[in-house]
């Protein structure tokens, strides 16, 4: 009750530099205008009406005595996550309008950011729910539109969208330095979206076995390498460290309109450069030797004999844990390339439309999710933002055809 309430506003401007007279000289500008906004929301997302109470499950019975346990500790301190954003952009329209677009700065900072928080096995209680820290995104979007050509018959549009995104992480609750969530780790620093995982070294030669980087040396399951590096046969004795995000260098979106009297073409096609997915569906499908499991076939590239050189470690169904233990082994560039849709139509003629008392007569055909150029075959980038994917269907290859009729 506490902190039940918070306040929280906004405001914006913009300048519409095309209505002054040392912009209108210019007859090449069609529009110019600058614009900035700041404002303030407040989040609870993601948590229960009930998250800063003490909280117990019930039907952990003793026979026929009735039995509960405690699920969750409360926090009645917890509030209001914020989110103070502002941004900045100028919009802008040349040659009459041929060339259109905007460039857009961006800045987002979340404050008391609400989070499950591992808790010390002796507390009985694996999280509790709290205001954990602050981060910050920040990035640039580029919006551009072109027209070539336009004439009474023909025209021809294309365009583009761009966006960066940096975030960084500026602030852990006190006397907590990190926090370790599946593949990544939080520290002050890094992004929300930096994988923490084993260092994965590969297949020793001689034996088939999975090698990663050390982390200690430990008699018993660890090797020196011929070039003088310690590695270990065992996932609990792997180095973790940052390798790489889920966050790629830039995405978007192309499209593009192709028009002759009634024929109408339209394509759009979405992009990402840079970044990296953990693949656990690959990852699973590469498993070292469950009985009856379907398996990759990359498998087939499995060590088989002393002296076989490869990245895939013997099949052995003892060591299913060593070999399919979250490692960067499993990470993989994220960049793609989408074909999502092209849509291909006519519109009868005006004359032909007042001859059957209608007024428009219009054919399609249409595809969606036609072609996905990516780095492993069947992989959907786009299914999570935080680069883990899962078994889940990939987006289904559609064709779709029809008329448009109007009365």
């Amino acid at each position: 009750q506490d902190v039940r309430w918070g306040n929280f506003w906004s405001g914006s401007a913009a300048w519409r530099l095309d209505q002054e007279k040392f912009v209108q000289q210019q007859d090449w500008i069609s529009q110019l205008k600058l614009r900035g906004s700041y404002g303030e929301t407040g989040n609870d997302g993601g948590i229960s009406f009930y998250a800063w109470q003490p909280r117990y499950t019930l039907g952990f019975n003793n026979a026929t005595e009735a039995g509960i346990i405690q699920s969750s500790l409360g926090n009645r301190q917890l509030g209001w996550e914020a989110n103070r954003s502002f941004d900045a952009a100028l919009e802008f329209g040349f040659f009459k309008n041929r060339v259109v677009g905007t460039v857009e700065f961006f800045h987002r900072i979340s404050d008391n950011l609400i989070f499950d928080v591992p808790l010390p096995v002796s507390a009985g209680i694996l999280t509790q729910t709290r205001n954990v820290g602050s981060m910050y995104n920040q990035g640039w979007e580029l919006d551009m539109n072109f027209t070539p050509v336009r004439t009474k018959d023909f025209s021809w549009s294309v365009g583009f969208n761009l966006t960066t995104l940096k975030n960084e992480i500026t602030k852990l609750p006190e006397g907590q330095t990190e926090i370790i969530s599946g593949t990544k780790k939080l520290t002050v620093g890094s992004s929300i979206y930096d994988y923490w995982l084993r260092e994965w070294y590969g297949v020793d030669p001689t034996d088939g076995a999975a090698l990663y980087r050390a982390n200690t040396y430990i008699e018993a399951n660890t090797r020196v390498t011929s070039s003088g590096d310690t590695v270990s046969i065992s996932q609990n004795n792997a180095r973790f460290h940052y390798n790489g995000s889920a966050i790629p260098d830039f995405y978007g979106a192309i499209n593009t309109e192709l028009r002759y009297k009634g024929f109408n073409v339209r394509a759009i096609l979405t992009y990402q450069k840079g970044g990296m997915v953990y693949d656990s569906p690959y990852a699973t499908l590469m498993s070292s030797g469950n009985y009856g499991q379907a398996l990759h076939r990359d498998m087939l590239n499995r060590w088989q004999r002393p002296g076989d050189v490869t990245n895939v470690p013997r099949m052995d169904v003892s060591q299913t844990a060593i070999f399919g233990a979250q490692s960067d082994r499993w990470l993989t560039d994220a960049s793609f390339l989408n074909i999502r849709n092209i849509t291909i139509s006519y519109d009868l003629p005006r004359n032909v439309v007042n001859r059957l008392k209608m007024q428009r007569v219009g054919f399609y055909l249409a595809g969606e999710n036609l072609k996905l150029f990516s780095r492993r075959a069947g992989m959907n980038v786009e299914q999570s933002f935080t680069g883990v994917t899962s078994n889940a269907f990939t987006p289904a290859r559609t064709f779709t055809s029809g008329i448009n009729v109007t009365l």
